[in-house]
């Protein structure tokens, strides 16, 4: 078959290299989105390929990525390999002009994600990161509510990270780096850039047992404790709550709900408890695919494609999110209070 004689009009062509369960997701997602046509699977793992034929029997799949290059016409790829993968991939796919979408972490090390991000310095085209919580409506609400002020004078926030992934070492450390990557981008969008930190830890930032107490100071001098663990008892999905003080009053944050305390009538909420549940928002979500906001940050992602645009969530941001974690486990072993900037 001539594959490059295949040329939608008006839309994205999408390779999508990694075909495991996001791999899977960013195709279904993609394949659902009028402005995309999914065109080509990259994967090494010859058995899963043969199985996936199966079920889309219309989509070239290949072993080799150079192979799929050469043989699709492709402008934006989705990169869902594990994160020691990327910066290969990624110098292969910027010499071919490539969008390029990658899953999170930006990398397996701090040393590789500046690498990503010096590569693309001058280029023009799109590069995106696959974090979350900035799609969903009720982060999106709280976002706005803290960014019109409506606490007046943010003082401190508390926040906490708690799963069921894991009761022992056994839990897979890519699975617990990316919820740890996931949480600081949540905590650097609401909260801005973190100057310094202190963290303790009873193991290993990525060992299952371990329990995080963390303390923050950010950019804006805004103070915040976080508390991660991933072998709570009760939590058998990731759970995420967040506590906001300022002088105006409170704010509750949850996967759940919102719940604001004023301390006076102030952006036309009443003083006092208000409580917003996620079914009195309405979710910009067309599919529910995972969970919300999974959608929203891949079509995100191919709205800037075609529109030429900067995307909303950059690999500039997964970068300080690389720094924060390297400088958590600087702190944690060396039991001392660590700047970012020597997070270097």
């Amino acid at each position: 078959m001539e594959y490059k004689q295949m040329l939608p009009q008006d839309k994205r062509m999408v390779g999508i290299i990694g075909f495991g369960k996001r791999g899977i997701l960013h195709a279904s997602m993609v394949n659902i989105n009028p402005d995309a046509e999914w065109r080509a699977v990259c994967d090494t793992n010859a058995q899963l390929l043969t199985c996936m034929q199966n079920f889309y029997p219309n989509i070239p799949f290949f072993s080799d990525l150079d192979e799929m290059l050469e043989q699709i016409i492709l402008d934006t790829i989705f990169i869902c390999t594990p994160e020691d993968t990327h910066l290969s991939l990624v110098k292969k796919l910027i010499q071919k002009n490539m969008n390029i979408f990658v899953e999170t972490p930006l990398a397996d090390s701090l040393a590789s994600s500046e690498k990503m991000v010096n590569l693309i310095s001058d280029k023009d085209n799109v590069y995106s990161l696959g974090y979350y919580f900035p799609f969903k409506a009720l982060f999106q609400k709280a976002k706005d509510l803290l960014d019109f002020g409506i606490l007046d004078s943010v003082k401190r926030f508390r926040a906490s990270l708690y799963c069921t992934l894991a009761q022992s070492s056994l839990c897979p450390k890519r699975i617990i780096a990316n919820r740890i990557s996931s949480f600081f981008h949540l905590i650097y969008w609401l909260f801005g850039p973190v100057k310094s930190l202190y963290g303790r830890a009873s193991h290993k930032l990525t060992e299952g047992r371990s329990g995080v107490t963390l303390i923050m100071d950010h950019s804006s001098g805004l103070m915040g404790l976080l508390e991660l663990s991933w072998s709570r008892p009760g939590y058998p999905l990731p759970t995420v709550k967040i506590s906001v003080e300022g002088t105006g009053g409170t704010l509750e944050i949850s996967d759940d709900d919102l719940k604001l305390y004023l301390y006076k009538k102030r952006g036309g909420f009443e003083r006092g408890w208000t409580t917003i549940n996620i079914s009195d928002l309405s979710s910009p979500s067309r599919f529910f695919l995972s969970e919300e906001g999974y959608y929203e940050g891949n079509s995100s992602f191919i709205e800037s494609c075609s529109e030429k645009k900067k995307s909303a969530i950059g690999w500039e941001d997964g970068l300080e999110i690389m720094r924060m974690i390297e400088a958590v486990q600087f702190s944690i072993d060396s039991n001392r209070i660590i700047f970012l900037n020597e997070a270097k």
